[in-house]
């Protein structure tokens, strides 16, 4: 087993729950012999804080290092073998896969009726948690059982089955052509930002029309009809049409809400459509709307926290603090968003080693803000540098960009004009490597030049033209975004 799939290992065994470990402990302990020397591996895996493969294999007396890479691979297989027998019940799709598993083995005994019976089990599961490509599957292996043998299936059975696959197939390619147009959407705004020019937004309208052209709205099933809906929501997104992205928000959410069921398909899906909704009413400044939606996203999260795997845990944690610090920003009270940071902060230790880059990057930015709105310019400084040394350039680099200007406003609040003048040469080169420089950031570095080097007496009419000139920049349509990002008037309306 390679170093990379030891780690694997370890940080499986450390993701799992108590119960979970228990559960293992008692698969582990059903024979004898290497399933103890296994057991042995785990125990140690789990007591470490760091993966230390040369004091394992000096405590577990290995003979080579291949008898430590075998015994890895076979604890690996085994701990995943644990986990899957003791969510078979608790998740409905492993179910479903284990019924056309025990479906195969039946019917490659000749068992051909027992192995329908069992379809017909997984089916019902399928129409309860709408899980379509399990259905396809299904009727695909009935279509093939009836096919070869006598099974007095009845004429209205033998259509309903034909018509019910043909029904799936629509569903599944429509299924399919938006999860891909999604996919698309996301990976040029990953490559390519929000449009920032007529020229980009007309390309990416003309493309997303012919696409979603394709796709008739009221011939969808409920999965699909969420997932059209999200497609318009990464659109208007990529364009900052936020009122667009706000009603096909809220109607996604409203779609997931139309059964009891349905959150539990997909817990994640569920509440990322409120994340949007979140996200849009803050670009709105619409904080009535975004106050509504997290008290509604709160609640729903105490209510099914105990259900929640611990994907769901980590999204809904990242989804409800960022709202809570977002409502705070929308109501300019920095001593609740303070309040608020703390405990922020505690789970992202938590989940820091489930989290990539980027997400961590987005709330150090955002408690870095919190920070200087709040009068606690210093404590911003650690969370802006460790930003601004991101080696990955590529990685939102809009974020990296204001964090620069953010770092900035901070400096000039701690009155450290020295520092200001000693980064200021480096994010103007920084800019200019970078190629995507925009009005905002033009004026922002011109100025903080001129306020470090001015005498005391002429700083209120630098900052007064400055004033002019930001107002002045807003106006324009793809400028304003910026202003999302870098809440610059606020703080200089306190410096007037």
């Amino acid at each position: 087993m390679s170093n990379s799939k030891s780690t694997d290992l370890f940080f499986l065994i450390k993701s799992m729950t108590k119960a979970e470990k228990r559960a293992f402990k008692l698969y582990a302990k059903r024979g004898s012999g290497t399933q103890h020397m296994f057991l042995k591996l785990f125990d140690l895996m789990d007591n470490m804080e760091e993966l230390e493969d040369k004091l394992i294999i000096k405590k577990m007396k290995f003979d080579s290092v291949n008898q430590y890479s075998n015994l890895k691979r076979h604890l690996y297989l085994q701990v995943l073998s644990s986990l899957r027998m003791l969510n078979v019940e608790k998740k409905p799709n492993i179910k479903i896969r284990e019924n056309i598993d025990i479906a195969y083995v039946l019917y490659g005994k000749g068992l051909y009726l027992q192995a329908l019976n069992v379809l017909n089990n997984a089916k019902k599961l399928c129409h309860k948690y709408g899980t379509d490509f399990s259905l396809l599957t299904i009727l695909e292996i009935e279509k093939n059982i009836h096919s070869r043998h006598i099974t007095r299936l009845k004429v209205n059975e033998f259509d309903e089955l034909l018509d019910q696959a043909e029904e799936i197939s629509d569903s599944t390619t429509s299924r399919i052509k938006l999860t891909n147009l999604k996919m698309r959407l996301h990976r040029m705004y990953i490559q390519e930002g929000h449009v920032k020019n007529e020229k980009a937004y007309n390309q990416i309208t003309n493309y997303f029309e012919t696409q979603i052209d394709q796709i008739n709205y009221d011939d969808l099933r409920v999965m699909e009809k969420i997932y059209y809906c999200q497609c318009y929501v990464w659109y208007n997104y990529v364009i900052d049409n936020y009122k667009g992205c706000l009603k096909f928000a809220k109607k996604w959410v409203k779609l997931f809400e139309s059964s009891k069921e349905l959150p539990k398909r997909d817990y994640n899906l569920f509440l990322r459509g409120y994340h949007y909704i979140l996200t849009s009413a803050y670009n709105l400044k619409d904080w009535n709307t975004h106050e509504k939606y997290l008290q509604e996203l709160e609640r729903f999260r105490k209510q099914h926290y105990n259900k929640f795997n611990k994907n769901n845990k980590i999204f809904s944690f990242l989804y409800t603090h960022t709202g809570r610090l977002n409502n705070a920003f929308l109501k300019r009270d920095f001593k609740e968003g303070l309040q608020a940071i703390p405990k922020t902060l505690k789970r992202l230790k938590r989940y820091d080693i489930n989290l990539d880059q980027h997400k961590i990057m987005v709330l150090h930015y955002k408690i870095a803000w919190m920070y200087i709105g709040g009068q606690k310019a210093k404590m911003a400084l650690p969370y802006l540098e460790g930003i601004i040394a991101l080696r990955r350039k590529s990685l939102r680099e809009d974020i990296q960009s204001y964090a620069r200007l953010m770092h900035l406003m901070a400096l000039y609040d701690l009155e450290d004009f020295e520092a200001i003048l000693d980064v200021l040469n480096k994010y103007k080169y920084y800019f200019e490597k970078i190629e995507e420089i925009n009005d905002l950031q033009k004026v922002c570095l011109d100025y903080f030049y001129k306020i470090s080097t001015a005498p005391i007496l002429d700083r209120k009419k630098i900052h007064q033209e400055f004033y002019k000139k930001i107002i002045k920049v807003k106006k324009n349509k793809f400028d304003k975004r910026a202003f999302l990002y870098l809440d610059i008037i606020y703080w200089l309306e306190k410096q007037l």
